[in-house]
This record gives structure tokens, C-alpha cells and sequence, in this order.
């Protein structure tokens, strides 16, 4: 199934005694490779196993005794890493990406990438300090939206979005703050036109949503959530069914 990603990668240092082995490892592989992995990574033929081969010569280690990771550096040179081996840096959702997930996230911190052989993909990034405040503020507001009983749709709705909220806040404390949070569309982008991909803004979207909710704009905010849901549920419904905007003409 297709599917998105959300990754945290932390400061090498916070490893504590993983540190020395990270940081061989990201060496080699900037020797072999020429620079950081990266979201849009792709491996060809015979290009990882022939990677890990020459890993564990290296290390003069089995294969099985040399976890893999993703890795990012910031402008200053830091290193920041997600190991692949561990689950707890990671969520994926098949078919469509969690509308929480997008509130994690600024414009700002958007990327594209386009290849010549058609590939393309949207990723965005952001310290995990900036989505950690996005996150409590969005969780103060709607809790003052959603206080006391009712079964206003919307409503509703708000109550769901903070207990996601609140899964995520427990899920991202156990992380540094200096850590880096990165929203990967992955393969998702193959079943959007590639004519609307460059306009495709559910962060913006997500943000516009809750800022009518906060203003008590709720019939705008209700129009604006289907028009959003009924999008992804588009989206969703051509993952499941395999079918790629991609090869649409």
C-alpha cells in the first residue's frame, strides 16, 4: 500500500553510548555515497546490497550486526539521525496522511523534488521544538473550543483531533527538542495528478481550518473540513484501488 511517513531524527549526541557507532556509520556512508541519505532516496538494482557488503567489510561485522538509519545535517554541521531498526522515530499511515499531521508543520518547510524520469515527491521539515509549540497551542485552543457536552459535527470533530493531539505530544516528548520532525508524502504523491501536485497545501489547508474555528467561523470551517476530507478521501480511494495519476493522460 502506498503510504506517508513521519520521522524524527535526533542529535547524533543523544545516542549516548550508540553515538561512536552512528557516527562511523554516517562517515562511511558519506564516503560511499557523497553526501547525507535523503526522503527521496531510491535504490536501484543491486546498489543496497552491494552497500551493505562493503558496510560490513568495514566493520568487520555480519550484515544482521549493523542497524541502518536515515540521517540529516543542519547548516552548522550537526548530524541528526533516524534509525531505520527502530520503530520509535517512525509513523506511517497507508492511503492518506492523518490531518494532525499536517499541524505539525509550516509552508515554510516545505520541499519538492522533481526528477527527469517523472519521480516526485513533498516532504516538509521542522525542529521539533517549533512543531511541539504548534502542537500545545492547537491543544489550548480547541480545548476551549470543545468544552462541555455536545454533538455539533464539528464539535465532534475537535474533541477526536485533540485526543490525536494528545497521543502525538506523548508520542514526540520522549524526543530532544533539537531534534528534527519530517513529513515524507512517500509514494502517496503517485496517485495525485502531477498537474495538482504543485498545488497541492494541506498544511496551509489544516492551518486555514483551525484559524476559522478559533475566529468561531464554524459554517467557513465546516465547508472548508469537507472540502479537505472529501480530497483525501480522492486520494485515498486511488491508492487503495492501485490506480496512478501518474499514467493518466
Amino acid at each position: 500500500m502506498p503510504s506517508s511517513t513521519l520521522i524524527v531524527y535526533e542529535p547524533l549526541d543523544s545516542f549516548r553510548e550508540k553515538s561512536e557507532y552512528w557516527s562511523k556509520y554516517l562517515k562511511f556512508y558519506e564516503r560511499y555515497w557523497g553526501g547525507p541519505t535523503s526522503p527521496f532516496g531510491i535504490w536501484f538494482g543491486n546498489e543496497y546490497s552491494s552497500f551493505r557488503q562493503s558496510l560490513s567489510d568495514h566493520f568487520n561485522l555480519p550484515d544482521e550486526d549493523l542497524p541502518d538509519c536515515l540521517f540529516m545535517k543542519d547548516d552548522g554541521g550537526n548530524y541528526f539521525v533516524a534509525p531505520t531498526s527502530n520503530s520509535l522515530n517512525c509513523f506511517s499511515s497507508e492511503n492518506v496522511i492523518p490531518f494532525e499531521w499536517f499541524l505539525l508543520f509550516s509552508e515554510e518547510g516545505r520541499k519538492n523534488f522533481y526528477t527527469h524520469w517523472g519521480f516526485n515527491s513533498i516532504h516538509y521539515n521542522s525542529t521539533l521544538d517549533q512543531s511541539t509549540k504548534r502542537l500545545i497551542f492547537s491543544q489550548k485552543k480547541i480545548g476551549e473550543m470543545t468544552s462541555g457536552e455536545s454533538k455539533n459535527p464539528l464539535k465532534v470533530f475537535l474533541a477526536n483531533l485533540d485526543r490525536s493531539l494528545e497521543d502525538l505530544r506523548k508520542w514526540l516528548v520522549q524526543f530532544d527538542l533539537q531534534s528534527y520532525l519530517v513529513l515524507n508524502y512517500g509514494d502517496i504523491c503517485n496517485y495525485i495528478h502531477p498537474y495538482t501536485l504543485k498545488n497541492e497545501n494541506s498544511v496551509t489547508e489544516v492551518s486555514r481550518i483551525l484559524e476559522l474555528v478559533y475566529l468561531s467561523n464554524f459554517s467557513e470551517a465546516e465547508l472548508a473540513l469537507k472540502v479537505f476530507f472529501q480530497k483525501w478521501e480522492d486520494i485515498a480511494n486511488k491508492c487503495a484501488g492501485g490506480i496512478e495519476d501518474s499514467r493518466i493522460q
